[in-house]
């Protein structure tokens, strides 16, 4: 009789401690629900909208350079662009795997635009009107908010241009007489694999990173970026639109294109 009544009084404690137990869980979900909620209504990027084309964003926020660095070692991995400016709408650098692979093909580039091929012509300009438009597309949201009339393909080099400075481009990686080709391109390293290799020399001041194609080698040279640690810039979001196209290096894809849409975050400096 003792035992069946030690039994129930058993039973009746694990019974009020599983209960114990369910409610403890039941208040610790119900708070880290709470927490969430308010986490999201305090986190203004939650509730950023996307603007088509040279539309602007509404709500803009200032961020640290500190901010900007995480942003710029997830580009690659997340497939977004990043784009940096100066205060008077001189881009400082550009992060974006499909720009990276048109500059790490700069030698074809050239040899297909000098080429008496049509096809091979067509396709070199297709490449670099591709690069063209989304870039286009960044400049004038930052002419828009900087009243400025900036030409963003004077810093990566026109047709022409790419033609005419070739040797001096593909042996040196940048011009003697404009400088300025290199503050946005050309970029030599490979897209999928040398993306940390490019952030860490965009860190550094004079440091350089060096192609080696065989015949010659380019060098690119880093854009001393913690020069700007001090200094706040503006941040915004838009989407661009891309003709959907994956540019290709040999049997390798340089970008997966997802959709007709890409992400682009600019950051203009204050």
């Amino acid at each position: 009789m003792e035992n069946a009544a030690d039994a129930i009084k058993i039973g009746f404690a694990l019974l009020v401690f599983a209960i114990a137990i369910t409610l403890t869980f039941s208040v610790v979900g119900q708070a880290r629900m709470a927490a969430d909620a308010v986490f999201v209504s305090t986190d203004k990027t939650e509730f950023y909208e996307y603007m088509e084309g040279d539309s602007i964003q509404k709500e803009d926020r200032i961020v640290s350079f500190e901010t900007i660095l995480p942003t710029i070692h997830r580009y690659a991995k997340e497939q977004y662009a990043v784009t940096i400016f100066d205060n008077t709408g001189v881009p400082i650098v550009r992060y974006d795997l499909y720009t990276e692979g048109f500059m790490a093909n700069w030698n074809e580039i050239i040899k297909n635009l000098d080429s008496g091929n049509q096809i091979n012509q067509e396709k070199a300009k297709e490449t670099y009107q591709e690069v063209e438009n989304r870039l286009q597309q960044v400049q004038s949201v930052v002419n828009k908010e900087l009243n400025t009339n900036k030409d963003i393909m004077y810093y990566i080099g026109t047709k022409t241009s790419i033609s005419n400075n070739s040797k001096e481009l593909l042996y040196r990686g940048k011009t003697e007489d404009r400088v300025s080709v290199n503050v946005v391109a050309p970029w030599i390293g490979e897209p999928d694999t040398d993306t940390v290799k490019r952030i860490q020399k965009d860190m550094l001041p004079n440091d350089t990173y060096v192609k080696d194609y065989g015949a010659n080698k380019i060098t690119y040279y880093g854009k001393n970026l913690l020069q700007y640690k001090d200094k706040m810039f503006k941040e915004k979001f838009i989407e661009v639109t891309t003709t959907g196209k994956t540019l290709t290096d040999g049997d390798d894809s340089i970008e997966t294109i997802r959709g007709n849409k890409k992400l682009e975050i600019i950051y203009i400096m204050q």
